[in-house]
């Protein structure tokens, strides 16, 4: 659902490996304000029903009530964290329409952590991940997260890969820098290596 979504503004080369949001345990009790704020007025059918203004104030309540129950939903829905082979990127749904995103690149990332708290949490097995990085303010804190020990060895095997990938692109970098050096280094002991099999050769026929 929405994979297109989540899958939009990648870098060339950026694949989604796993989108993270909050384990279902975590949106019981706005489901539970939803169903409180939809059953009053059913409870009170009878005296709204007995008028066209309480009809109406039924239908409206009602409504409200499904308003805010799918209000809670694309906010929980859309409150997630995208792991790439590149970087995670945190997307805090703040309300409908407010959001603050936010990323860290998985070579920065210094330590992977994940704690499971209290008898839900480890019932259902959820809990917090935290992504530490070499700066303090690119930390993120995932909370409330379905299978949190997967999601730590994802990010932990995906930030050793980007190491070594990164290593190779840095010798790449280097050869293509100082590319005229190592060649000039190159024909400088190639050509030592012609005047000391010369000198040998002249030292054989002197002989």
């Amino acid at each position: 659902m929405f994979k297109n979504y989540f899958s939009q503004d990648l870098k060339e080369g950026e694949e989604v490996i796993r989108v993270v949001r909050k384990h279902w345990a975590s949106f019981i009790w706005p489901v539970v304000k939803t169903f409180l704020v939809l059953v009053i007025p059913f409870l009170l059918s009878a005296f709204l029903f007995s008028n066209y203004i309480g009809v109406i104030i039924f239908f409206v309540w009602v409504s409200i009530g499904l308003g805010y129950g799918l209000y809670q939903w694309i906010c929980w829905y859309f409150d997630h964290f995208i792991i790439t082979n590149m970087r995670i990127v945190n997307i805090d749904q703040k309300t409908l329409f407010a959001r603050s995103v936010s990323e860290s690149g998985l070579a920065n990332i210094q330590d992977v952590t994940y704690e499971i708290n209290g008898f839900l949490a480890s019932l259902f097995n959820y809990g917090t991940v935290k992504v530490m990085t070499a700066s303090n303010n690119d930390s993120l804190k995932m909370l409330a997260i379905e299978n949190p020990k997967e999601v730590q060895e994802i990010i932990m095997e995906l930030h050793n890969k980007s190491k070594k990938d990164l290593s190779a692109q840095e010798l790449v970098e280097f050869l293509e820098q100082n590319k005229d050096e190592i060649i000039r280094m190159k024909s400088a002991k190639e050509k030592d290596k012609i005047k000391n099999d010369f000198n040998i050769k002249e030292l054989k026929s002197d002989e």
